[in-house]
């Protein structure tokens, strides 16, 4: 009599391994897959190895400036910005000396604009910085 159990045994196997592999994901690699997925559609938001990324429904410069405003609104210290038609880049400072950079760049009509607040990153941070953002623009 044959064993049919040998390969099922073995489908079975991967299976498993695979589904403790997807449950052992990073944070930032789910996000990144997350972000993939989402595709990068006005509005769309990901949050990735410590930057957030969003694209914002208007013009370089509402956008930039929407972002001083933020900004301002939020105390945090702007350094030095600096502009052009092929994107901008700001430095700042919040309260507690954590460093932030932003950079936008023009995606057809929107804006795409990266956060990173600290070395490693402030998901929560960063977000609260687009939001703002966001509700500049209205």
């Amino acid at each position: 009599m044959r064993n049919h159990t040998g390969r099922n045994g073995c489908r079975a196997l991967v299976a498993l391994v695979l589904t403790v592999a997807a449950l052992g994901l990073s944070g930032c690699v789910a996000a990144l897959a997350v972000g993939a997925v989402a595709g990068a559609g006005v509005g769309t938001a990901a949050y990735v190895e410590g930057e957030s990324s969003q694209v914002h429904a208007a013009n370089l410069d509402r956008t930039y400036r929407a972002t001083l405003a933020a900004l301002q609104q939020l105390n945090i210290r702007v350094e030095r910005d600096q502009k052009d038609e092929l994107g901008g880049t700001i430095t700042a400072k919040r309260a507690d000396g954590t460093d932030v950079k932003i950079t936008e760049e023009p995606v057809d009509r929107n804006t795409r604009v990266k956060i990173r607040v600290g070395t490693f990153g402030d998901q929560k941070a960063s977000e609260e910085i687009q939001q703002g953002i966001s509700s500049n623009l209205g």
